[in-house]
């Protein structure tokens, strides 16, 4: 029998909570176009902040800028439907992490999004019992096989394209525990996770849960829109 958790703040970046530290601050004022590396870009409360396209900032995490409060950023969404068998608990979930770009070593830019926290909230009274943990988690490029192990490489990050409109990658290391009912999610990941960068940035999931043999169980369909921020672009 099939069994939902609905996850209502998913990604939080402050602390997706994407709840580090940031080891990196931002500059002042919005990209300045023109350059051969990707520039990040954010709004928020009517400031623009960027970590620019000359190559500056490079292979350094970046939550939210300093002048902002600093933290990660947070992204959620009230009807993320994560389906198992053991257990039916509908509850409220914040992720966090950052970002950064980096060269791998081909020269050429990718993307990396690190989560690094959760926080499980009711719901139902069994989201007094879940847990979300394996942090922190990291995106990889899809095409690369197989797709474990998940970690901080360059090499393995989403290849960055100056005309994308959507960036697409996997993540994990995922493990989701219900101490009434078990381990749902050990250690495993998803696939093919869609970032819409831009105003309202947001992840879109629509994937089963995978072990490193590619086995599935549990899964997970949702959206997550970026809400301590205005946008979180890729230029």
């Amino acid at each position: 029998m099939k069994t939902k958790l609905l996850l209502s703040a998913l990604l939080g970046m402050a602390a997706w909570s994407f709840s580090g530290v940031a080891t990196a601050d931002w500059d002042t004022g919005a990209c300045p176009g023109g350059g051969s590396a990707p520039c990040i870009e954010t709004e928020i409360n009517g400031n623009t902040y960027h970590f620019n396209g000359t190559g500056g900032h490079a292979g350094i995490w970046h939550g939210r800028p300093a002048a902002e409060g600093g933290g990660d950023f947070d992204f959620s969404g009230d009807d993320v439907d994560l389906s198992c068998s053991a257990a039916s608990p509908n509850c409220n979930l914040t992720l966090s992490g950052q970002v950064k770009k980096c060269q791998d070593s081909n020269g050429a830019w990718r993307i990396g999004v690190k989560v690094t926290g959760a926080d499980v909230s009711p719901g139902d009274f069994l989201c007094n019992f879940i847990t979300v943990s394996g942090f922190p988690w990291y995106s990889k490029d899809d095409s690369i096989t197989p797709h474990c192990p998940f970690e901080d490489d360059c090499d393995s990050f989403i290849p960055y394209d100056a005309n994308a409109s959507t960036y697409t990658g996997n993540f994990g290391n995922i493990t989701v525990d219900a101490s009434l009912v078990g381990n749902l999610v050990d250690a495993e990941h998803v696939h093919g996770v869609v970032f819409t960068p831009g105003v309202g940035a947001n992840f879109a999931f629509a994937s089963d849960f995978y072990t490193c043999s590619e086995t599935g169980n549990c899964s997970i369909t949702g959206v997550l829109t970026v809400d301590n921020a205005t946008s979180l672009d890729v230029q």
